[in-house]
Parts: structure tokens; sequence; C-alpha cells
């Protein structure tokens, strides 16, 4: 992986996008700290990915355990309620 400075980042793009292109990240440092990378299409998709799935794992994580008294519903019980509730 590259690391590279901001100002090179923007005056030579073009050479820069080609570098990712190839495969390599880039870091890109902003008065010699890291800032920010760019990612090849394909990893940074792939990242998205993995990240969304680790917060909705946190989040449902966090949610409360279901009330163990409540009773079940059927699916058209649901649906009465959904369209009872609708304004």
């Amino acid at each position: 992986m590259k690391t590279l400075p901001s100002v090179e980042v923007q005056n030579k793009f073009g050479s820069i996008a080609n570098i990712v292109k190839g495969g390599e990240p880039v870091a890109v440092t902003q008065y010699g700290t890291p800032t920010m990378m760019i990612l090849p299409f394909g990893l940074a998709t792939e990242a998205l990915r993995e990240y969304n799935a680790r917060r909705l794992t946190h989040f449902m994580d966090a949610m409360p355990a279901a009330n163990a008294d409540a009773p079940e519903l059927t699916s058209e019980q649901i649906s009465k309620l959904v369209h009872e509730l609708r304004p």
C-alpha cells in the first residue's frame, strides 16, 4: 500500500487512480496524519458490506430480548394491526 500526501493525490489524481485500479490501496495523509484511504471498487464494496454487517449485528445484540409472556401473533394479525394503525 502506498501512502501519499493529499496535495500529491490532488495534483496527480490520474496516476493515483491507475494505481488503485491496479488493485493497490492508497492511504492519503494531511499534514503527515493518515486521514483517508482510496480503495479499489471491489475491495471497498466488500469492506462496506462487512462494516454494515457488523453494525447490524451490534444493533441486534443491543435490542432487548422478546417478552416471553407476549402472545404469538399470526401474519394476518400483524397485517390487521398495521392497517389499523396507519393514518
